[in-house]
């Protein structure tokens, strides 16, 4: 009976240690599950962090770059700061949806964490500081912008004075070279006694002197020339004389008695003093 008793005890004994074992073993799967759900949770935020760090630096080298653009023409330069400006702004519209996403997950934990808390609250500085910088810089630049394209109009506006006037200078300019030109026009006439006369040039009235244009006369038949540069005129003739009142000393007439005879003027001033018309008669 003493055996028997015993017996029971034991298989009593060994089914309670059975059971234990059974329940401390599902309590220690259990705690397993809850660890490994936490590390993956804790993993998921890391990553989710890393992330977040891992943008915010990407945003921090674009600043850099922002206004460190290659050369080119200015409007070049500028549609270049947009570019950079507008990839920094879309790196921030992906940190905030990855900052939510990290908020959503720390709600959803259901602990209060507060090294999380803080450090998401860090990230939510950061990002609306940058948000506000870039958001200034946009400002800025497109401020800049308008104050280009006001000095571009100035500067538009001043070329078109300028160029004005410059041609009001050209022509003015041109109006006194016109002026000078025709107060140094001069015209001389070649031809006989018959073909003067026949122009309008030389008139003789019976009994009278000869007078030199003193009517009507053809002003094509004279040839027009510069004063200034005018120094010989060829007759072509070996007897010429000189109808029109020209200043004695102001002009010779050179040429061997039985050659052709020129007219070198000497003193062009004195010698157009009187008259702009010159009028010489050849046999």
């Amino acid at each position: 009976m003493l055996l028997i008793g015993l017996g029971a005890l034991l298989l009593g004994a060994c089914s309670g240690n059975e059971k234990k074992l059974a329940e401390d073993s599902a309590q220690i799967a259990g705690l397993k599950m809850q660890y490994n759900e936490a590390s993956s949770f804790n993993d998921s935020l890391l990553l989710l962090m890393g992330d977040i760090y891992t943008g915010l630096d990407s945003i921090n080298q674009q600043e850099g770059l922002l206004y460190n653009t290659g050369g080119g023409e200015g409007v070049d330069r500028r549609e270049e700061i947009r570019r950079n400006l507008a990839t920094i702004r879309a790196r921030l519209a992906a940190n905030k949806a990855l900052l939510e996403e990290l908020q959503a997950k720390a709600a959803a934990a259901g602990k209060d964490n507060g090294v999380l808390n803080k450090t998401i609250e860090q990230l939510k500085t950061r990002i609306n500081e940058q948000d506000q910088k870039i958001s200034q810089l946009t400002a800025d630049l497109e401020k800049a912008q308008g104050q280009i394209s006001d000095l571009t109009n100035q500067v538009a506006e001043g070329e078109k004075k300028v160029e004005e006037a410059n041609a009001a200078t050209a022509e003015a300019q041109a109006q006194t070279v016109a002026a000078e030109n025709e107060a140094n026009k001069v015209y001389y006439a070649i031809g006989t006694n018959k073909e003067l006369k026949k122009n309008g040039l030389l008139e003789k009235k019976f009994l009278g002197s000869t007078k030199v244009m003193q009517g009507d006369f053809n002003q094509n038949y004279f040839t027009s020339a510069d004063k200034r540069t005018l120094s010989s005129i060829p007759t072509g003739s070996k007897k010429v004389k000189i109808r029109t009142n020209m200043p004695e000393g102001s002009y010779e007439i050179v040429g061997g008695k039985d050659e052709n005879k020129t007219l070198k003027i000497t003193n062009p001033a004195k010698f157009w003093s009187l008259t702009p018309y010159l009028i010489i008669e050849v046999d």
